[in-house]
C-alpha cells in the first residue's frame, strides 16, 4: 500500500495545523467575506493590523472548520462558513484590531462581517462592530487611572485651598488688630481704715448690782475729794504738821550752835 502524502495533500496539513495552532492562542476569532477585495487591500489591512496582535488569513471554508473542530469548536446552523470566508485572528487587545477592521470596511465598502467568537461564544456580525466602537485598552487604563487620580488629586486641592484660607484668614485678623495698648498701672486701692468696733457698755440694772458695788466710790467722787484734801492740806497751819515743826526746830538748833560759836 502506498502512502506516501503528495504535495497538495501536504500543504493542506500544514495549512490545518498552522491554524490549529493560531486558533488555540487567539482571545478572539472573527470571520469575514472578502469577495470582491482586491489583493493589494487584502495585503493592506494584513500590515496594518500586525502590530495591533491581530492577523488576517485567507483559507478554504473546509481547512478552518477542521481547524476549529480540533479546538472542539464546532459551526453550525446560521453560523456555517458560506463563501469566501477571511479570518481575522485577535491575539491581544480585542477593541483595537476591530477598530481597524470596521474602518476599512467603511473605507472600502466591502469585507462584510459574518459572524465572531469570543470566549466560546458566537457574536452575530452586528455585535462585532458594536464591540469595536468600545475604548481601547489603553484609553480604558487611562481613564480608570483618572478616575482613581481624581479624588486624590480633588482631596488635595481642596486641602491645599483650606490651607490657604486658613493663612489668609489669620493676616487678615492680625492686620485688623490695633496695637496693643501700654498697661495702665494698676493701682491698688488702700484698705480703708476700719473704725474698731467699740461695744457699748451694758448697763447693769441697779438691782442687779451688789452692795459693795453701790457703796464704792465712784471715780468722779474720787476726783472730787482729792482737791478737797489739798485745800485741807494748805489751809493747816505749819504748827499742826509735824514734819514742818521738825524741820524748823532742827534749824533752830543749827542756828543756836552758830551763834554760841
Amino acid at each position: 500500500m502506498d502512502t506516501k502524502v503528495t504535495a497538495n495533500r501536504q500543504k493542506k496539513i500544514d495549512i490545518v495545523a498552522g491554524l490549529n495552532e493560531k486558533i488555540a492562542r487567539s482571545k478572539a476569532i472573527v470571520f469575514t467575506n472578502f469577495e470582491k477585495v482586491t489583493h493589494k487591500q487584502l495585503e493592506t489591512l494584513k500590515r496594518t493590523i500586525k502590530p495591533m496582535e491581530a492577523e488576517y488569513i485567507v483559507a478554504k471554508n473546509s481547512l478552518i472548520l477542521r481547524a476549529l473542530e480540533e479546538n472542539k469548536i464546532k459551526l453550525e446552523g446560521e453560523n456555517l462558513l458560506e463563501g469566501p470566508t477571511g479570518t481575522l485572528l485577535l491575539y491581544g487587545d480585542v477593541v483595537t484590531p476591530l477598530k481597524q477592521l470596521a474602518k476599512t470596511i467603511k473605507e472600502l465598502g466591502l469585507l462584510n462581517v459574518k459572524l465572531g467568537i469570543m470566549e466560546n461564544k458566537f457574536l452575530t456580525g452586528e455585535q462585532v462592530l458594536k464591540i469595536s466602537t468600545l475604548p481601547t485598552r489603553e484609553v480604558l487604563l487611562a481613564q480608570i487611572a483618572a478616575g482613581l487620580k481624581s479624588p486624590i488629586s480633588g482631596l488635595h486641592r481642596a486641602l491645599n485651598w483650606n490651607l490657604q484660607k486658613f493663612v489668609m484668614t489669620l493676616k487678615a485678623v492680625a492686620d485688623k488688630k490695633p496695637a496693643a495698648a501700654t498697661p495702665a498701672p494698676v493701682v491698688e486701692a488702700k484698705a480703708e481704715a476700719v473704725a474698731p468696733v467699740v461695744e457699748a457698755p451694758v448697763e447693769t440694772p441697779a438691782s442687779e448690782v451688789e452692795p459693795e458695788t453701790i457703796l464704792a466710790e465712784t471715780q468722779a467722787e474720787k476726783a472730787e475729794e482729792q482737791p478737797a484734801e489739798g485745800e485741807a492740806r494748805q489751809g493747816r497751819p505749819e504748827s499742826d504738821n509735824p514734819t514742818i515743826e521738825a524741820e524748823k526746830k532742827v534749824e533752830d538748833e543749827v542756828k543756836s550752835e552758830g551763834g554760841e560759836n
